[in-house]
This record gives C-alpha cells, structure tokens and sequence, in this order.
C-alpha cells in the first residue's frame, strides 16, 4: 500500500514528465502547483482531478489500482468521531456499502460500487446522489430521508439489520 502522492510521483516520471508538462497532460484541468501538493500527499484529490491524471497516464477510473493506494482518509471512522454534518463524496470509501433510494445495494471497492444482485459495476461519481444510507462494519454511518436532501452523518451509529 502507498499514498496516492507515491502513486501519481511514480507514474509522472515513468512517463518522463516534469510537473508542469503533466498540467499540459491534462489540459490544464489540473494546475502544477496542485500535482505538487498531491505529490507531497498535502492534498487529496477530487474524483474528478484523479480521472483527469488517470487520462493523462493512459488509464481510466476503474483502471486506477484503489485497492493498493492509501488515500490518507485515516482509519474507518470511530462512533465518537461522528456528527451532525454532510458525508463528502471522498469519504465513501471508508465504508463498505451503500443503499440506494431505489432499494439496490452496492459493495463499495475505492471508489468504484458493485451491485449486489447483477454485478453492476458504477462509479461512486454517479452513484453518490442515488444513496440513501451508507453502512460500515454493520452500522450506519449516514443516511438521507428524501433524494434531495444531504447525505449526512448520524449521531449515532446503529446496526444495520441482516
């Protein structure tokens, strides 16, 4: 496992980049000064910055190697840790899995979800505004009531039913 900084470094000089020419790589979507902050593991990257650099190496979201890169989000959340506030795109790999508000339920692996019943493969990207509630070791970590609402922490963490 190393840090998503170890990662992007790795990958821009195998290609033979300076920091700069991997900002032109990406049309500049991504600015020089923001690869050097990820490349010191300063910064976490947006979903959609990680697929502009993703591009720009020739790979693609699901190509991305999640499961080896450590994306500095820390260790799972602890219930004391949790309150009232929105759960961020970012912090859906902590959890396991997710619901969504049309009953599916999706095996989270980094950023990408796996359907349970079909196999479908989506990205959390277009997933995230579908979700309902997001469950970590058995226990809730967030829901939200109606589709338009917040995807926010709960208070307390309850057991989800089997």
């Amino acid at each position: 496992m190393y840090r998503f900084g170890e990662w992007l470094k790795e990958n821009r000089r195998l290609s033979g980049w300076s920091q700069v020419e991997l900002s032109e790589k990406t049309f500049g979507e991504i600015s020089q000064p923001a690869i050097s902050q990820y490349e010191q593991n300063r910064s976490v990257p947006s979903i959609a910055d990680i697929d502009h650099l993703a591009r720009a190496f020739g790979h693609t979201l699901a190509t991305v190697p999640w499961d080896t890169i450590d994306f500095g989000y820390g260790a799972k959340l602890s219930v004391t840790k949790l309150e009232r506030r929105r759960f961020d795109l970012k912090e859906l790999p902590q959890a396991d899995s997710v619901r969504t508000f049309d009953g599916k339920t999706y095996e989270l692996h980094g950023f990408i979800g796996i359907e349970e019943g079909s196999g479908e493969v989506v990205q959390l990207t277009q997933l995230y505004y579908r979700i309902r509630t997001v469950v970590c070791d058995s226990h809730v970590l967030a829901k939200r009531k109606n589709p338009d609402d917040e995807l926010i922490h709960v208070k307390k963490r309850k057991r989800v039913r089997q």
